[in-house]
């Protein structure tokens, strides 16, 4: 796992800082719900260091409390947090199970049930914010049905393999995107940054029905059904073949194998056919004096104007510029 340094997080946004208790509460439970603080230490004072950026279903906090604190929230309801110390160790009780985190293991406290927590002295944490509709939402699109009481994803995430480096790899790319606050940048790319990051969320916690169930009929109906849809929205942008697998949240090689009994033919081949259709839809209704070929091959993901014109001919038995002059 690449290392994240805490000063990091977040960097260039404003620094909350408090010595004081009940300061410390109200600021943390402003951000997330109410809860009882408790530094562990004789004299009971803080060094709290927060760092807070959210957008939409999403945030990304910095929380560093400066002492060994205990944490009893009065439970999350409508969020899911992933708690990733960024040093030291900290422990979170859920009835009789006690987790043990620290930068190898994150902590995913539960929605519906009571729990406590101890951060250790020197345990600055990562923590993502998740609401809890848009983890519904991903996951009835990963599972193919009403997924909102299914989500489940334990207590804990293992940080050092692959599905958890690769969630970690997807909140730093949300965490970039959402630093350089660049509004018009995109609303789509950081929409598909949030989905991205949410699948592997799923796919990396222990209990992920789609975890479970790759190579069953259901992943695979599901896998196909997400990927047409993917194509149909965004076929013609500039996306590989490895990015709808990233975002599908598999392997090149399950998302091949799905793809190939179904349809007999690989994404790639797929994913060309879905934008020699937009291509033709855009050159049978454009206006010759408005619109080149060019300019339609390049809006439909294709960069080299011979070769287009060379699937075109084979896909429809007429050259681009004849669908253009109908």
């Amino acid at each position: 796992m690449d290392r994240i340094l805490p000063r990091d997080v977040l960097r260039g946004s404003p620094t909350v800082t408090t010595s004081d208790v009940d300061d410390a509460h109200a600021k943390i439970a402003e951000l997330f719900c109410r809860h009882r603080l408790m530094p562990q230490a004789p004299e009971r004072s803080l060094a709290m260091k927060l760092r807070s950026l959210h957008r939409g279903d999403v945030g990304i906090d910095f929380l560093d409390y400066g002492a060994e604190v205990r944490i009893d929230p009065e439970g999350l309801e409508n969020f899911l947090l992933v708690q990733v110390p960024l040093a030291g160790r900290a422990r979170m009780k859920v009835g009789s199970n006690i987790v043990e985190s620290s930068p190898r293991v994150a902590t995913i406290p539960p929605m519906d049930r009571p729990f406590s927590m101890v951060w250790d002295l020197g345990a600055p944490h990562l923590i993502v914010y998740v609401s809890r509709p848009a983890l519904a939402a991903v996951a009835e699109k990963l599972y193919g049905h009403d997924a909102t009481d299914d989500v489940d994803p334990g207590y804990s995430m293992d940080l050092v393999s692959a599905p958890g480096r690769a969630f970690l790899r997807s909140v730093i790319e949300l965490h970039d995107d959402m630093i350089t606050g660049a509004p018009q940048a995109s609303h789509y790319v950081h929409r598909l940054l949030v989905d991205t990051m949410l699948s592997r969320l799923l796919m990396a916690t222990d209990k992920s029905p789609a975890t479970a169930g790759i190579g069953t009929p259901v992943f695979e109906r599901s896998l196909i059904r997400r990927f047409r849809e993917l194509l149909e929205r965004h076929a013609s942008e500039e996306l590989a073949v490895t990015d709808l697998a990233e975002h599908l949240g598999v392997s090149m090689r399950t998302l091949q194998t799905a793809l190939r009994s179904e349809f007999g033919a690989t994404p790639s081949e797929l994913l060309r056919k879905a934008r020699l259709n937009r291509a033709r839809e855009l050159l049978l209704g454009a206006d010759p004096g408005d619109e080149t070929v060019i300019a339609i091959a390049a809006r439909c993901g294709f960069s080299h104007p011979g070769r287009f014109s060379s699937s075109y001919l084979t896909a429809f038995g007429e050259l681009p510029s004849e669908s253009l002059r109908r």
